[in-house]
């Protein structure tokens, strides 16, 4: 009877140990399933910003103009706003499912000035908090591009936000145009720029001038009076345009 009893305790002691294992395991590949693969820690993302015009920020705006995944590193080019910055900002992200969210700081200070309040006949306090190592550039271009590439990540972002504002790829095909008698005209191209024939229009319907530009670039063109007959060539500069006089027969 002694045998049996211990024999019964031999068995459940094995089998005790054998449960405990068992969901020590289980614990412990359930944590790895969820840990998250990607990390928020400084050493696990780069940053750099350069000033760009290949894009008519007025037209295309902020947005995505590249987005790839090579040996684990994810790189990332935005166009956004010229911002100059005279210190690196401070950069956090959280990558959560298939969403990236990225946080860009300035350091900034607080300034307390002194001022005499004459309604309550005191004197206040004014708490400012000064941006002063950014600024915008008037002379330089509208855009910059920036260049972030994320370190140790295996998949790729569908949606990305820049301190709470959605980022959209960049546009891919014409923004805007017109047709005249069936062909294009009036276009606005997917990087901002007029490109090809320009008109305008009298109000009989004639057309009035006719220009021609090559990703924004001006080449040529010229204006017509009311019954279509050619007045003048017509010169662009970043000033304003110029209108050329020629006489009409010269043109033939």
């Amino acid at each position: 009877m002694k045998k049996l009893i211990l024999t019964i305790l031999f068995f459940a002691t094995i089998g005790f140990f054998l449960n405990c294992s068992t969901a020590t395991t289980n614990s412990t590949n359930k944590q790895e399933a969820i840990s998250p693969v990607n990390t928020n820690s400084t050493d696990s993302i780069d940053y750099n910003s350069v000033s760009y015009s290949l894009k008519n920020f007025d037209y295309v705006g902020e947005c995505i103009l590249s987005n790839y995944l090579s040996n684990d590193t994810l790189t990332i080019e935005l166009l956004s706003q010229n911002v100059h910055y005279s210190k690196k900002p401070h950069l956090e992200f959280v990558f959560n499912k298939d969403t990236l969210n990225i946080t860009r700081t300035v350091e900034t200070k607080e300034k307390d000035t002194i001022i005499f309040n004459k309604e309550k006949n005191k004197y206040d306090t004014l708490h400012l908090v000064e941006m002063s190592n950014m600024e915008i550039r008037q002379l330089d271009p509208k855009y910059k591009l920036e260049t972030f590439r994320f370190y140790k990540q295996r998949k790729m972002p569908t949606t990305i936000y820049v301190n709470g504002k959605l980022y959209k790829n960049c546009p891919t095909k014409d923004i805007e145009f017109k047709t005249y008698n069936g062909k294009i005209v009036n276009r606005i191209n997917k990087d901002g720029f007029k490109d090809g024939v320009w008109l305008q229009f009298h109000e009989n319907g004639k057309i009035k001038e006719e220009k021609y530009y090559d990703n924004g670039r001006f080449l040529n063109g010229k204006t017509f009076d009311g019954n279509g007959k050619d007045l003048h060539y017509v010169s662009e500069s970043s000033g304003g345009i110029v209108t050329l006089q020629m006489d009409s027969l010269t043109n033939k």
